[in-house]
């Protein structure tokens, strides 16, 4: 009877009564989550390891400690260390897992994998969503795709899998052996401002790649950025891909990707080949609609938010301010957003994609709310959400552009 008072709670916590339904069916008789059954085509991962090293791995929430532990996938074992990634993500109920192979044993071509859960997001898709969308739009984005984990032969739950910018990520986009900077400050200071010495930027980017240099070159850049102040569209030609970083702010006004101004972004400097720089999105599970008061269904966050006059909630970015403040360049922008927001952020393209993925992942949806219960609620629900935020802010961005131009006209 117990049993089932708590299944009661759950159904109330997520509600969607078809989704506690399909949760009951997912629990054994013992109560005990079960593997799912293959009825779908996502990738299985099944982690293998102590129980102790599991008890510690989900206390870990401060700590980096690696843990040891055998990853399999295709029948393919791997010997691995993992520890929890993220920061506010690690202290939900449910944990991201970052798992680290060993040198010359990389998997699918990656040294290691981000597991992220999902847990906030109704629609628990939002994050690979948002980097297809990047892609689309032609932005050098990390793969993403929905995967199903097991520990030790349990059901652990659904995860978003993100590419780590490595080596076969340069390769992919023609920036190879490209210097990688991770944008991660605790501060919230990696927004490109002039930090000064070289063991300043060392502490608000971490370097991917190519350790044993420093960042003399990302001082460099964002120094010259600091002190241009005439002609900041021929910095802009000499030092930055154009086209890429135009695509890069449109995608992120699209998405509403407030949460990059001085974090959660990689720059790639093409020093091997082009010379310039290029922007890459990172941890992209507060766009579409997720706003930083709340809720999951902002709409009308003004595409220029990340500007000294127009901060974000953590601040804004030098780099994004310089180039708005450029007249040429700002028009190049709106008249790229206009493009995409017709030919690429439509209900046509990405409502399938949607209806793919509520399709591909229902029964796993269900088992993970059942594993980790949370008031996100029903995944149909969240889907639905979804769509009506992409109908809403493309709304609201084509009366941006229509307000942006006759200004423009005026002046």
């Amino acid at each position: 009877m117990r049993d089932w008072v708590f299944f009661a709670a759950v159904g109330r916590i997520l509600c969607s009564t078809a989704l506690f339904v399909a949760i009951v069916a997912a629990l054994g008789a013992s109560g005990e989550l079960r593997a799912a059954d293959r009825t779908n085509s996502l990738p299985r991962y099944e982690l293998r390891i102590a129980a102790k090293d599991l008890r510690d791995l989900d206390r870990d929430l401060d700590g980096d400690r690696l843990r040891p532990a055998t990853f399999v996938a295709d029948g393919k074992q791997y010997e691995v260390k993992v520890r929890l990634r993220g920061a506010w993500a690690r202290t939900w109920l449910k944990r991201p897992l970052k798992i680290f192979f060993e040198k010359g044993k990389d998997f699918e071509a990656n040294h290691c994998l981000n597991l992220n859960t999902g847990w906030r997001d109704p629609a628990f898709v939002r994050e690979p969503l948002a980097y297809q969308i990047y892609a689309a739009c032609g932005v050098p984005a990390p793969r993403a795709r929905m995967v199903e984990l097991l520990v030790n032969g349990a059901f652990r739950g659904l995860y978003v899998e993100v590419e780590q910018p490595k080596k076969a990520f340069l390769k992919r986009n023609h920036l190879d052996g490209g210097a990688i900077y991770k944008a991660n400050s605790e501060q919230n200071l990696a927004d490109e401002r002039d930090l000064g010495n070289v063991k300043a930027f060392a502490t608000h980017y971490e370097k991917e790649n190519r350790k044993t240099e420093d960042c003399r070159d990302l001082q460099s850049f964002c120094h010259q950025l600091a002190i241009t102040t005439n002609d900041v569209l021929a910095f802009f030609t000499r030092n930055v891909d154009l086209d890429e970083y135009v695509s890069y702010l449109a995608a992120g006004a699209l998405l509403e990707n407030w949460d990059c101004l001085n974090k959660n972004h990689f720059l790639v400097h093409d020093d091997r080949g082009s010379g310039k720089w290029v922007a890459v999105p990172w941890d992209l599970d507060r766009t579409l609609g997720d706003h930083w008061r709340g809720g999951f269904n902002s709409a009308q966050i003004p595409v220029f938010t990340g500007v000294r006059r127009l901060p974000g909630p953590t601040g804004w970015n030098r780099l994004a301010d310089a180039f708005f403040n450029d007249k040429t360049l700002r028009n190049r922008f709106i008249d790229r957003l206009e493009n995409l927001v017709e030919k690429e952020f439509t209900a046509e393209k990405l409502f399938p994609i949607l209806d793919r993925f509520e399709a591909e992942i229902g029964a796993l949806a269900a088992q993970d709310r059942a594993r980790w219960p949370s008031p996100a609620g029903g995944l149909h629900e969240g889907i639905q959400e979804v769509k009506q935020v992409i109908q809403a802010r493309r709304e609201f961005v084509l009366r941006e552009i229509a307000r942006l131009r006759a200004a423009d006209r005026k002046v």
